[in-house]
């Protein structure tokens, strides 16, 4: 390999777990752009549901689409911050699974219509496939980490087709098929958990922690878009109270959101494998629920705007998703500090929030309540700190 060459390309070593001042890159940033499009289909497809009367199926749906997305992005993840080495090789092969997301986005308003997800299975083989190269390289190049990745690279392989069974063999919506489909949701959590137990990769914590951050302020961008929404159509309409408050609720409610999420700078205190899975897979409630507001939020102005009576089901679905986005934030961050004041402040308003659906003028009293909550939870904080 010549000298230019091998500054081009270069082998797949594990990063420093310790690395000081590690921060996002730009082509994770590049990434992060494409899950943001199919982040949006699934929670337009899921307002969609909500206008349309059908809030059971929607919920099934929106989950199946929302970790379609999410599961790779969480995959891709935790393998950058661990091996990335921005070779032209590994550019290439994030690009190709970029491409695959894409796959995944365009087939979501399908999805939502039609129950197909042939394209959605397109673009995980390609996504898969990309991934197991990257994987094949680290194998190659770390003798450590050498079982690890054979795990993944293989896992990844069987498994596409597995969902190759679950999709094109059994009959879509049927209870085989969302048994199967359950399953194979199972398995794909597992593979992780397996292939760590040969070895645990050199994950970078507070590379980690930014990485979803970031993702948590562009799941709350939809909850923004909602208040957008509204502001249009009340510019369009004409002057609407209802439409006005849901503009300033929504806006009120993704900043208390995102208040709620950085009010602490520490959410993974270690790297003790069993926590970093609770702490990763746990994020799948805060960004699906934080995704999931938006799109009640959407669900409510069309039913504001076009006076059909979905209003109280979008308000409902406000609300306890708000509940969930809370719950999920316990789940990763404050349930270790249950011997603190603060630790249980999320659980208890989290309860009253999902209740609050049910009252009128929504989602007025879910926002109050929101905030009412962020402040109590920053007053407990405090209080436990300066110990008065």
């Amino acid at each position: 390999m010549t000298k230019k060459l091998k500054q081009h390309i270069r082998p797949l070593i594990a990063r420093d777990r310790y690395e000081p001042h590690r921060a996002a890159t730009q082509l994770e940033l590049l990434f992060d752009l494409a899950i943001v499009i199919a982040i949006a289909a699934a929670a337009h497809g899921f307002a969609h549901e909500i206008s349309a009367g059908h809030l059971g199926s929607g919920i099934v749906k929106f989950l199946m689409a929302f970790l379609a997305v999410w599961w790779p992005w969480n995959l891709f993840t935790w393998f950058a911050t661990s091996f990335d080495n921005d070779d032209a090789i590994y550019r290439i092969n994030v690009m190709v699974m970029m491409f695959g997301a894409l796959f995944v986005a365009a087939n979501l308003p399908i999805f939502f219509k039609e129950d197909t997800l042939t394209y959605t299975f397109v673009g995980y083989v390609i996504m898969r496939l990309a991934f197991a190269v990257l994987w094949l390289r680290v194998g190659m190049a770390n003798v450590d980490y050498r079982i690890t990745a054979a795990r993944y690279a293989l896992g990844q392989i069987v498994l596409q087709g597995v969902w190759a069974l679950v999709i094109f063999i059994l009959a879509s919506g049927t209870p085989l098929f969302f048994a199967a489909y359950a399953i194979a949701i199972l398995a794909e959590l597992w593979l992780p958990w397996y292939a760590e137990q040969a070895a645990n990769t050199p994950w970078h914590r507070h590379h980690v922690i930014e990485r979803f951050g970031l993702l948590n302020i562009i799941v709350l961008g939809e909850v923004i878009l909602g208040s957008a929404n509204a502001l249009q159509v009340e510019f369009e309409e004409g002057f609407e109270g209802a439409l006005l408050s849901i503009a300033i609720c929504a806006a009120a409610i993704a900043f208390s959101m995102w208040w709620l999420y950085f009010c602490e700078e520490e959410h993974l205190e270690n790297i003790e494998v069993k926590r970093a899975f609770i702490w990763g897979y746990g994020h799948f409630f805060v960004f699906g629920a934080g995704a999931a507001v938006g799109a009640g939020l959407d669900a409510m102005v069309e039913a504001i705007a076009e006076q059909h009576g979905t209003v109280q089901v979008a308000s409902l679905t406000v609300a306890i998703a708000i509940a969930l986005y809370i719950v999920g934030l316990w789940i990763v961050r404050d349930r270790y500090a249950l011997h603190q004041p603060h630790g249980a402040v999320l659980l208890f308003f989290a309860t009253i929030i999902a209740l609050s659906g049910f009252l009128p003028y929504p989602p007025i009293p879910a926002t109050i309540l929101l905030i009412i909550c962020l402040i109590a939870r920053l007053w407990s904080r405090r209080r436990f700190s300066t110990g008065s």
